[in-house]
Parts: structure tokens; sequence; C-alpha cells
């Protein structure tokens, strides 16, 4: 009798080519909101990356993932690491009572952006006033990002599939 050997494709390979080309967007993506700058830097659709990656457990992408936030944040002239503290403080506090409360109805994810931004600019504000800084980071362009991000909040988390 002949054993019969059936080859499985390994997803590792696929996983890791969709994570550095997503994160080579967001790179290029940088650049170009440093340009233009009516485009939102996009912490809500981030914000649904973090949670994919966690939910996914593919820490690897996840240490690379912030590796870029890192970068971003730097080229913005913010510290880097904030953005992360940010999202680990959304993640943990906020995602799961909302999930809970609202369970699949993902109209309430209009909320993520307004939170996290609020929040990181909150951390930056401390950050500055610790540091002894002049303290200017709220403008009415913020608005505009929250606005915006909601919207393609709500389209990226049906495209992600999150709940």
């Amino acid at each position: 009798m002949q054993a019969i050997s059936y080859m499985r494709r390994d997803s590792t390979y696929q996983n890791f080519v969709k994570a550095s080309l997503f994160q080579s967007f967001l790179l290029i993506y940088n650049i170009l909101s440093s340009i233009y700058l009516f485009l939102p830097p996009l912490f809500g659709v981030l914000f649904l990356y973090f949670i994919l990656l966690l939910r996914r457990e593919r820490y690897y992408s996840l240490y690379s993932f912030i590796a870029v936030m890192c970068i971003f944040e730097i080229s913005k002239g913010f510290y880097p690491g904030i953005l992360f503290v940010t999202y680990a403080l959304v993640y943990i506090f906020l995602f799961p009572n909302i999930v809970k409360i609202f369970d699949n109805f993902n109209i309430f994810d209009i909320f993520y952006p307004p939170i996290i931004y609020v929040l990181y600019f909150i951390l930056n504000f401390f950050i500055l006033l610790f540091y002894n800084y002049d303290v200017d980071i709220w403008s009415s362009m913020i608005v505009y990002y929250i606005l915006i991000e909601s919207i393609i909040m709500l389209v990226a988390r049906w495209i992600f599939d999150i709940k």
C-alpha cells in the first residue's frame, strides 16, 4: 500500500506579505499626508488593524506595525510610542465594553476615531507640558480628520470583518 502525502500550503508567508504590503502602504500614505494636509492620519483604521493583529495573534506583524507607528509619530513631530499607548488603553478599557454593549452593531464604530484622537492629543498635551514646550496641538483640522475617519472606519470595519 502506497502512502499518499498531501501537500498543505503554509499561509505564514502570505500573512507576512499582506502585512508588509499594508505597512508599506502606510509609510507611503504617511509621506503623502505630510504633503497633502487634507489626508487624515488614519488613526481609526490603524486601530482596526491593531485589533485585527491582536485577535489573530500575529505578534511579529504587530511589532513591525508598532515600528511603523513610531516612524509615523516621529515624522509628524510627536513622541514615539504614544499612539501605541493610546491604542492599548482604548483596546483594554473601552473596546471590550463597547463590543459587549452593542455586540455586532457596527454603527457605533464612528465613536472610536474621536476617542482615539482626543486621548492621543491629551497624552501628547501632557507630555509637552511635562517638557515645558509650547502647547498648541489642537486645530480645526482635527475635527475634519475625525469626521472623515469615522466614515472610513465604518467601511474599513466592514471590509476587515472585525467584530
